[in-house]
């Protein structure tokens, strides 16, 4: 996603690992209407861009926790614990952040095999996938 910053043209990523598509925008502009320039460009404050900047470096990291764990993880299991764990959250925010702090307590419980947090977080599945 090209953005403009004190007319400096800048860049801001983030990327689905499997499918290497970046995705960016879609984050940004769901949470905010963005201002644009006479090009069509997104304008961003220095604070602004550092917002997104720091917001999509955590949700790169969440990205990069799914690909490694793609080939244990059962997705429905995910799915419902994902929707548990955020179904409150209101902004884009909290819900980047929610969704980090699970995912990393996920890999967590899957690499010191957790097998008490695993089965109260309803990943059965994905237990057994990981004792393979």
């Amino acid at each position: 996603m090209r953005v403009s910053v004190n007319g400096e043209n800048r860049e801001l990523h983030v990327y689905d690992c499997s499918t290497g598509v970046d995705y960016a925008k879609q984050i940004v502009c769901s949470s905010e209407q963005l201002q644009t320039d006479m090009y069509g460009e997104f304008v961003l404050t220095e604070e602004e861009y550092k917002h997104w900047e720091d917001l999509l470096l955590i949700q790169q990291e969440s990205e990069d926790i799914l690909f490694s764990l793609k080939d244990v993880l059962v997705k429905e299991e995910l799915d419902d614990y994902m929707y548990e764990e955020t179904k409150y959250m209101t902004t884009t925010v909290e819900t980047i952040n929610m969704e980090n702090i699970c995912l990393k307590e996920l890999k967590e419980a899957l690499e010191k095999d957790d097998e008490k947090w695993l089965t109260e977080n309803n990943f059965q599945k994905t237990m057994e996938n990981a004792r393979k």
